[in-house]
């Protein structure tokens, strides 16, 4: 008795199937040639639908004209209509565009400091708030006087005693170690390309006087020569400089043998 009904059942749906052309689809959902998963695909006309699976693919139920709703949330809608080519083939490839947000315009505004005041809120009878009603110890201090404060064209104004105490001090400071950072860095250069063995045994001079007789020959220009890389120039200043230098092993003997 099942299999009669089941036979029956075949027969009204392909008879049905049959008279409306329709037929399952078999398609697949593309978005710049990658499978799409979860896109829902529903046939308008026959108010059914399903979804894609991980590779893009899905079946539906369609005959000729019927329109395919396709949407997704990152996906923009679209319609897709089933041709004779479809039909024939009972086969259709979808290609769907990626979804744009078009977000509301936003305005920056300029950022409020922890100290500013918001003039709306603050009360109109409520305390002064200031250096010396916060017992602040610059409190009492005074002003420059108008005539040692310069000013120039831009409208900048300083002070005639702070720049002069800016110059002697740390102004001079940061100057002379500026200069000595680069005297350091020059003999460092000029220590690593010759040796310690150069100075030594070449031309005699004690290994811990090194670094002041090459900053003794960098006041002779060795450094112009060496960035120019006249090397043989270079290697005879340091030979010539050497011969008188105070810093020979020989002189040390000699001054140890007068002794």
């Amino acid at each position: 008795m099942k299999k009669i009904a089941f036979i029956l059942f075949t027969i009204i749906t392909s008879t049905i199937l049959s008279q409306n052309n329709q037929k399952i689809i078999s398609g697949h959902i593309y978005l710049d040639s990658i499978p799409v998963q979860d896109v829902h695909i529903i046939n308008k006309k026959l108010d059914i639908g399903t979804v894609s699976n991980e590779n893009g693919k899905f079946e539906i139920l369609a005959s000729k004209n019927d329109i395919l709703i396709i949407s997704h949330l990152n996906i923009e809608f679209k319609e897709q209509a089933i041709t004779d080519k479809n039909i024939s083939t009972k086969k259709i490839n979808i290609f769907l565009d990626s979804k744009n947000y078009m977000l509301d315009e936003v305005v920056l505004e300029r950022k409020k400091g922890i100290f500013e005041i918001d003039k709306d809120i603050l009360p109109h009878n409520g305390p002064i708030v200031n250096a010396k009603t916060l017992k602040l110890p610059y409190a009492n201090s005074k002003k420059p006087d108008k005539d040692n404060t310069v000013e120039i064209e831009s409208g900048l104004s300083f002070s005639v005693v702070g720049l002069i105490n800016a110059l002697n001090g740390k102004t001079k400071q940061k100057k002379l170690l500026r200069k000595l950072k680069a005297e350091d860095k020059n003999i460092k250069k000029i220590r690593q390309y010759f040796t310690d063995g150069f100075f030594v045994q070449q031309l005699k001079i004690k290994r811990e006087s090194i670094n002041p007789f090459i900053e003794h020959c960098i006041s002779k220009g060795i450094m112009n020569l060496f960035y120019k890389e006249k090397l043989l120039e270079l290697t005879s200043v340091l030979i010539d400089n050497s011969k008188n230098s105070p810093y020979l092993i020989e002189k040390e003997n000699t001054r140890v043998t007068q002794k």
